[in-house]
């Protein structure tokens, strides 16, 4: 979802490709007309005059290509190298920003990903140790990933009761008969 602001044109890579490309148009007709204009009383070949012209338009046309291609890619990029560090460890520290509101949004969706993971790793953590009262409480979250995750813990929390009751009745049973 874009972000409504009075500068979110500026700020979102549709609006940035968009007011790059009303500059390239409007540039390509100044610098057409005008270098047209010049090169034709220089020179009374229709050759150059038109030539030129063309040729500074279609290497302007080249730089405004890589530049636009550099501003779309950057915040991509970030965000790509975010969830790649992610992949690596889930403790990796996230940017403020990417550069541009499409790529923040998903920014902000990798951030709460990595904190429910960041909490699912305390819990397992927890519940690895023995500590499984800690674990069912500790990480009560409405995402389905921790109300999942709490379910099980239940589960091994009444399995490990149940055994727990079977050791007491066969010692009972073992101290009756024996």
């Amino acid at each position: 979802m874009a972000k409504t602001s009075a500068n979110s044109l500026l700020n979102s890579l549709k609006g940035k490709i968009w007011l790059a490309s009303v500059g390239l148009a409007f540039f390509i007709c100044v610098f057409g007309l005008i270098s047209y204009l010049i090169i034709s009383f220089l020179t009374s070949d229709t050759l150059y005059a038109v030539f030129i012209p063309f040729a500074g338009v279609a290497f302007s046309v080249v730089v405004f290509g890589w530049w636009l291609a550099d501003e779309v890619v950057k915040p991509v990029e970030k965000v790509s190298l975010l969830a790649k560090s992610l992949e690596r460890g889930v403790s990796a520290g996230l940017p403020k920003t990417s550069g541009s509101t499409e790529t923040d949004d998903i920014l902000e969706t990798l951030k709460r990903l990595s904190q429910q993971v960041q909490k699912l790793v305390a819990s397992m953590d927890e519940a690895a140790s023995g500590r499984l009262e800690s674990a069912l409480g500790s990480n009560a979250g409405s995402d389905r990933i921790s109300q999942t995750f709490q379910k099980l813990l239940a589960k091994v929390a009444e399995s490990i009761h149940a055994k727990q009751d079977l050791e007491k009745l066969e010692r009972a049973v073992g101290a009756l008969s024996g």
